[in-house]
């Protein structure tokens, strides 16, 4: 009777030795890649959360029928929502008003400034701004540097972004 020897199926170490090195160098290259893409995806994200302030003081304003504000304090690095009840048509944010909400930027947003007067902007119930403007945030971590721009219009009240340096 003759059994016949099946070759026997496998890898050697050798060959996955080389498999596990070729994954590495892979990995090596493509990490600092994911990491910007990473930081870009989070900066986005924050310029979207202060854009959705934005929107939301003019959803109030426009529900409400009074006048609702974003101040925006570039020392401390926070955007605060507020309701305009002291001095309504000043369109400065003051002690006194009520406060909806305060959020701090993240750390790595390094600049936060601001073209309208008083760093606040207040929307009056009928949906306008009182004055047009521009917000800027710029991100800069790890040679990574963000930059983007926040439009409002006043006649309209409505506001978008505009990503001027991101990679």
């Amino acid at each position: 009777m003759t059994k016949f020897m099946r070759p026997k199926s496998g890898f050697t170490l050798v060959e996955l030795m080389a498999v596990v090195v070729v994954i590495g160098i892979a990995s090596a290259v493509a990490s600092p890649i994911f990491n910007r893409a990473i930081q870009r995806i989070r900066f986005r994200g924050e310029t979207k959360d202060v854009l959705s302030t934005l929107r939301t003081a003019r959803s109030y304003a426009l529900s409400q029928k009074d006048p609702f504000g974003v101040y925006f304090d570039g020392n401390n690095h926070t955007v605060t929502l507020f309701k305009d009840m002291v001095n309504p048509g000043t369109n400065v944010y003051e002690t006194g008003d009520s406060v909806l909400r305060i959020d701090t930027l993240p750390r790595d947003i390094v600049y936060l400034y601001v073209t309208m007067l008083n760093s606040c902007l207040v929307y009056s119930p009928n949906g306008t701004a009182s004055e047009s403007g521009y917000v800027y945030l710029m991100s800069d971590n790890n040679s990574v540097v963000n930059i983007s721009q926040l439009h409002v219009l006043a006649s309209t009240g409505r506001s978008k972004i505009n990503y001027i340096h991101n990679y």
